[in-house]
């Protein structure tokens, strides 16, 4: 019997994907760097943001400017990030069913810990009992560490917990952690590119779909 119900939040919370391109973009901008598409910011997106720079910048991490480029992305996206996101159709709907029939919620994501507060305290008001970002001391996924201190938190044990993603790095990170994973194949991962790594996991085309399965 799961007890708690943990989330991802860039595209599977939230739709998050445009104003994270533009804030790339603006960085890249500044040293006159190729903008990146859409498409590759969003193929870029689930390892955090120095990752997501590192795959978006030319030459990655062994460009000089690395270090410049990632201060200026983050000062742009801290004055932007709620631009353009949004939540999913029908996510709100999911997850005040799921609260309604007693289950614990979280979010655990690489996102920077007090922008995924606030981004899930501006659309999702009184419904998490645990908002876990990026903060210093906790590995970030795929490593268990953040699902070990969330679960050690809620006092919950890892066979009664559930985690929902959209990326091969949150399969990996519900496999480390020991716990049941069920992907969502409408955020930044398509069901091609999921199938391509032969994950045998339900997935879902929508959040109300994840009804169905609790």
């Amino acid at each position: 019997m799961k007890k708690l119900i943990a989330f991802d939040l860039d595209g599977t919370l939230l739709h998050t994907l445009k104003d994270l391109s533009n804030a790339v973009n603006h960085a890249l901008n500044y040293f006159n760097y190729p903008n990146k598409s859409l498409e590759e910011v969003r193929k870029a997106i689930g390892n955090g943001v120095r990752v997501l720079i590192q795959r978006c910048i030319p030459d990655g991490i062994n460009n000089p400017n690395y270090q410049e480029v990632l201060r200026i992305f983050r000062e742009c996206y801290k004055e932007h990030y709620k631009d353009n996101t949004l939540p999913y159709n029908g996510m709100l709907k999911t997850l005040l069913t799921l609260k309604d029939k007693g289950y614990k919620l979280a979010v655990i994501t690489n996102k920077l810990d007090y922008i995924s507060k606030d981004l899930i305290n501006y659309f999702y008001p009184n419904i998490f009992d645990y908002i876990q970002g990026d903060v210093d001391g906790l590995k970030k996924k795929p490593d268990a560490e953040m699902f070990n201190h969330v679960l050690k938190e809620l006092n919950i044990n890892n066979d009664e917990a559930l985690y929902v993603g959209d990326t091969n790095v949150d399969y990996d990170f519900a496999f480390n952690s020991n716990v049941d994973v069920i992907l969502v194949t409408y955020g930044y991962r398509t069901k091609k590119e999921m199938d391509e790594y032969h994950y045998k996991v339900t997935q879902i085309q929508s959040p109300l779909e994840l009804l169905n399965y609790i």
